[in-house]
């Protein structure tokens, strides 16, 4: 049948899951500095050969489960724009999300706050191309899909600044989500009326 996965395409798919469940646990624990290949494989019951294999080094590791993580933070994200008919009422609740997700997230912390945050914390600063790309490309498409009305340059560019706020806000914190929110609001909002 076309479309179905073969068992060892399932299999790898499975491997590669329970490794990012084990690496996400060890990074929380231990920050990067704590994230050795030996103890993801061991955590899983395979060798750390079988995690170089999948990941090629630790950086790599590291970027699959930054890249997974963000997967499942835009899914809120995206459901918070949802929420609202208006594009304004929706970026505000979507920003407002998302630091607060951020927040509360213990992968965050620890790349933040635990040894070799300064490692990890470049996902979401000097390195964090991939994920600017990643939540870029998913928030985008959301938006020009539910508010059409919003010309595609626009949609772009005002996903581009919120995330930057965002991303911003999240490495080094400042006023409340909800303020911040209702300031990228005020901000982007005549940009986002002068489209509808």
């Amino acid at each position: 049948m076309v479309g179905m996965d073969s068992f060892a395409e399932r299999t790898k798919r499975r491997l590669r899951d329970e490794l990012l469940d084990a690496a996400y646990d060890v990074l929380v624990a231990g920050g990067y500095d704590g994230l050795k290949m030996a103890e993801v494989g061991r955590r899983v019951g395979v060798s750390r050969q079988t995690v170089y294999n999948e990941f090629k080094d630790r950086w790599g590791l590291l970027q699959a489960v930054a890249a997974r993580e963000t997967e499942r933070f835009l899914v809120e994200v995206n459901a918070a724009l949802s929420e609202h008919g208006d594009p304004i009422d929706g970026l505000r609740a979507a920003v407002e999300r998302a630091l607060t997700l951020a927040a509360d997230n213990p992968l965050v912390k620890a790349a933040l706050g635990q040894p070799g945050s300064d490692q990890a914390s470049q996902l979401l600063t000097t390195r964090g191309q991939q994920v600017l790309e990643l939540s870029h490309q998913r928030l985008d498409a959301h938006v020009r899909e539910h508010w059409p009305e919003v010309s595609p340059q626009d949609a772009t560019t005002c996903v581009d600044v919120a995330l930057r706020v965002v991303l911003s806000h999240i490495v080094n914190p400042g006023a409340a989500p909800a303020v911040v929110a209702s300031q990228v609001a005020q901000v982007l909002g005549p940009f986002l009326r002068r489209s509808a």
